[in-house]
C-alpha cells in the first residue's frame, strides 16, 4: 500500500524496468502519455508503525528544499503518516518472541522505541528464553532483575562474532611449552568480561602443563560492548614475557610416556590424566601433585570421561574401565567389541543420561553404547564410511558431535540412536581428528593442519575456519570467545576474537 501511494497515477502502465528507474513509460497510442515520478519511501515509515507520536524526519527535512517540491513532499509526509499508525504493543510482543535469539541484538538497533520496549524490565522473559534457546542447560546462576539481558548481550558479544572478525593468535612453543606433540588440551571457564580463565595441556613428551589466561593489560575488566583494548595485532607470541599472552603456572609430571587424555574440572581441583604406560592418574591442582595411580590396562590409556565421582577410561587393549574416585578402586570393567582387542578405543563421551557412555573403537564405523549397570553394548549411530576418531557432548542437551576419518563431522540426537545423522559437516580435506560441540556451535581439527567452526542449525559451511598450524592438528577445545588448539608442530595456538 505504501508504494502505491507514493507513486503518481497512470504509473500502472510502466513497466518494472522504467518504474525502478523513475523513467518515462512508453507511450501509447490510444491516449496522451504521462510523466511519472517515483518518490522514495519516509525514513520513518517503520518508526512510525512502532510510535506514531515520534516527529516527521522528512517533514524537517522537505522544509529545507527548494519550494516548488515542498508541497508534494508534504502531501506524502501526511499521506505515509495516516497510513502507519502505532501497532499495539502486544503485537510487537509476538514479533519478538517469533525472532530468533541472535535477531534480537539487531531489532534493539532498529529505533529507539524498540529499544526502550527490548530493554524494559518486563520482557527479562524473553531474554530468558533467549539465553536458554541459545545455549541450552544455561551453567549460569539464576539471575535476578534484568540481569538475563545484560548476561545474554554479555555473552552474545564475543559469540556471535566468530566468523565476522578476524581473530587473535597467540602462539605457546619453545622452551616453555611442550617439546613434543600436543596431544590434548582442555579449557577451563573463561570470563565473559575481562577474558581471565586457566587451560591445561598435555604432549607426548610427558608433560602436562597448566596455563593462565591474563585480562586486558593492567587487569582492567572489559565493558560489555567496548573494544578489546589488546586486540592491536593478528598474530602474538608467547616470548619476551608478553603478559597479553597465556603464561605457564604450573606442571605435572609422573606418565612414563606420551599422555594421550585429559580431564579438567577445576570447580572439584581435580585433574586426570591417562598416558602410554597404561595408567591413569589423579592430580591435586593446588597442590601440583599426583594424588592416585590407577592401573588395569594393558595398553596405553586412549580416552576419559568424567561421570560426577566416577571415571571411565579406554585403552589401546579395546576394555573399557569403571572407576571409583572415592575408594580409588575399579568397579567394572567391559570389553573389548567383538572379543576382539584389536578394537582399541579412539574416544569415550558421557551422555546425559546416568550409567551410560558411548564409545568409538578402531575398525568399527558406528558407535557403542555401553550401560555400566549392566556392561552391556548396543550398536547404534550407523553412518560414517570410515573408523571414528572423536565423538563429545556437552551432556546439558541431547546432541553429540562425531568425527571420522572419512573427513566428515556428523552430529546425532542422542534420542535417536537407530536414526541417521541430523547434520553431516562437510570441508575438511583430511581425517577429522577431535571434535568439541557446546551448545549449537561445533569446532573440530583435522588432518589439513587447519580448524573449523560450525553452526549446526546451518551445517552447510563453516562459521570461521583457523589457519595457523604448519602440521596435523591433534586436540581441540573451545568457550565463547576463545579457541586452544594442539598440533604435531609442539605449538599450541589461543584463538580469540574481539
Amino acid at each position: 500500500r505504501c508504494l502505491k501511494r507514493l507513486q503518481w497515477p497512470g504509473n500502472a502502465r510502466a513497466g518494472p524496468r522504467s518504474l525502478a528507474h523513475g523513467r518515462r513509460p512508453p507511450s501509447s497510442g490510444a491516449g496522451p502519455s504521462r510523466a511519472m515520478r517515483v518518490e522514495p519511501i519516509p525514513q520513518n515509515l517503520w518508526v512510525r508503525m512502532f510510535d506514531g507520536k515520534l516527529p516527521d524526519p522528512m517533514r524537517k527535512r522537505a522544509q529545507s528544499r527548494s519550494s516548488s517540491a515542498q508541497p508534494a513532499r508534504q502531501r506524502l509526509a501526511a499521506d505515509a503518516d495516516r497510513s502507519c499508525a502505532a501497532l499495539p504493543m502486544d503485537v510487537w510482543e509476538i514479533v519478538f518472541r517469533a525472532s530468533r535469539p541472535a535477531d534480537l541484538c539487531c531489532l534493539r538497533v532498529v529505533c529507539k522505541g524498540w529499544q526502550r520496549r527490548l530493554d524494559h524490565e518486563e520482557t527479562d522473559g524473553l531474554w530468558e528464553a533467549a539465553y536458554l534457546a541459545e545455549w541450552s542447560g544455561a551453567d549460569a546462576t539464576q539471575p535476578v532483575g534484568d540481569a538475563w539481558r545484560l548476561l545474554f548481550l554479555a555473552r552474545w558479544w564475543a559469540y556471535g562474532r566468530w566468523g565476522t572478525r578476524l581473530p587473535t593468535a597467540s602462539t605457546l612453543m619453545g622452551k616453555k611449552a611442550h617439546g613434543g606433540t600436543v596431544t590434548c588440551v582442555a579449557l577451563g571457564d573463561c570470563s565473559l568480561r575481562s577474558g581471565e580463565g586457566a587451560a591445561l595441556s598435555a604432549g607426548d613428551d610427558g608433560s602436562i602443563l597448566h596455563w593462565r589466561f591474563a585480562g586486558a593489560v593492567g587487569s582492567r575488566a572489559l565493558p560489555v560492548g567496548s573494544h578489546h583494548v589488546v586486540a592491536q595485532q593478528h598474530h602474538r607470541q608467547s616470548q619476551g614475557g608478553d603478559v597479553r599472552c597465556p603464561q605457564r603456572t604450573k606442571q605435572f609430571y609422573g606418565h612414563a610416556g606420551p599422555v594421550w587424555s585429559l580431564c579438567f574440572e577445576p570447580e572439584q581441583d581435580l585433574l586426570l590424566s591417562g598416558g602410554y604406560d597404561g595408567t591413569v592418574k589423579m592430580w591435586s591442582l593446588q597442590g601440583e601433585r599426583c594424588i592416585s595411580t590407577f592401573r588395569g590396562h594393558d595398553g596405553w590409556v586412549r580416552s576419559l570421561a568424567l561421570l560426577q565421582r566416577f571415571v571411565v577410561s579406554g585403552g589401546s587393549d579395546g576394555l573399557i574401565k569403571f572407576w571409583n574416585l572415592d575408594t580409588m578402586q575399579c568397579l567394572r570393567t567391559a570389553g573389548p567389541p567383538n572379543v576382539d582387542p584389536r578394537h582399541s578405543t579412539h574416544s569415550l563421551a558421557a551422555t546425559g543420561e546416568p550409567g551410560v557412555v558411548l564409545s568409538a573403537h578402531s575398525g568399527l564405523r558406528h558407535l557403542l553404547r555401553w550401560d555400566l549397570a549392566s556392561i552391556m553394548s548396543q550398536e547404534s549411530f550407523f553412518g560414517h564410511d570410515d573408523d571414528i576418531y572423536a565423538i563429545h557432548t556437552d551432556q546439558q542437551s541431547s546432541m553429540l558431535a562425531s568425527g571420522s576419518k572419512d573427513r566428515t563431522v556428523r552430529v546425532w540426537d542422542a534420542r535417536l540412536p537407530h536414526k541417521g545423522a541430523v547434520g553431516v559437516l562437510r570441508g575438511h580435506t583430511g581425517a577429522v581428528l577431535d571434535v568439541k560441540l557446546r551448545g549449537h556451535r561445533v569446532v573440530s581439527a583435522s588432518m589439513d593442519k587447519t580448524l573449523r567452526m560450525w553452526d549446526i542449525r546451518s551445517p552447510e559451511v563453516p562459521l570461521a575456519t583457523l589457519e595457523g598450524h604448519s602440521a596435523d592438528v591433534h586436540c581441540v577445545d573451545f568457550r565463547d570467545r576463545m579457541v586452544l588448539s594442539g598440533s604435531r608442530d609442539t605449538s599450541i595456538k589461543v584463538w580469540t576474537v574481539v
